[in-house]
């Protein structure tokens, strides 16, 4: 575990240095980058602006990245998971990235390294696609196209990376959490609940459901007051439905 920390110890005096060979005016950006990261890493949701501040900033985002979360996050799947969101749309249009030597994925590939160590490199596809498409667009200087069989429909890429990370993200929340945990990811929706049993939205996108199970943590009795230690049973997979408003 201590190499492990001595390489993104590493990693962090990489990002330093870039940085002092930066001119001021092409450093600017770094404050608007961090504040972007930052949203996207406290909640499983980000704004067009935000994509379009990452999209300018390749590996501006990785040091954003770096000086915002703390080595021992990075061992969480579900910040490992928001971390590639970043990275994609980071990489994914190198013509639009501003500043100097950002187009070149220092900073990403040693954080993408680092979360090969993690829980998440039990899984590594996800890392490896990321990892594949930001190599591919650094050294082409082109997006990475997906290529379809003649006479089949074109893959959406982004909303079909959007919906990987969603399931993603559900898939963080298990029985034996609680309502606590459940929501930094999702949020209540409307209409008739009871304590032990409620529909949830993901925060971002009303229109992704979950139903979920509890089991109550005190008060049996209180039927209607949700705590936030109560425990999940149950958790159903996400779908789509229209959102209920009160």
């Amino acid at each position: 575990m201590c190499r492990y920390v001595i390489s993104f110890a590493f990693a962090m005096l990489s990002a330093a240095a870039f940085g002092q060979n930066c001119s001021q005016d092409e450093f600017a950006s770094f404050p608007r980058v961090k504040a972007a990261v930052s949203r996207i890493l406290s909640s499983p949701a980000y704004t067009g602006s935000d994509e379009k501040i990452l999209n300018r900033s390749g590996d501006l985002a990785a040091m954003a990245i770096i000086r915002t979360l703390a080595v021992q996050e990075l061992t969480s799947p579900e910040k490992g998971r928001q971390i590639l969101v970043i990275l994609h749309m980071a990489f994914e249009a190198p013509s639009l990235i501003e500043g100097c030597d950002n187009r070149t994925p220092t900073a990403a590939l040693l954080l993408l390294d680092q979360l090969q160590r993690t829980e998440l490199g039990q899984s590594p596809n996800a890392i490896d696609n990321v990892r594949g498409e930001i190599q591919h667009n650094a050294s082409t200087g082109r997006p990475y196209e997906v290529v379809a069989l003649e006479g089949t429909p074109v893959l959406d890429e982004e909303h079909t990376q959007w919906v990987s990370n969603v399931l993603g993200w559900t898939g963080n929340i298990k029985p034996g959490m609680t309502r606590k945990d459940l929501l930094r990811v999702f949020t209540e929706e409307g209409g008739l609940s009871w304590r032990t049993q409620r529909t949830y939205v993901l925060k971002g996108c009303p229109y992704v459901h979950i139903k979920v199970k509890f089991s109550p943590v005190a008060d049996e009795r209180d039927h209607l007051t949700a705590m936030p230690g109560d425990k999940i049973v149950e958790i159903s997979k996400p779908f789509l439905d229209y959102a209920y408003m009160d």
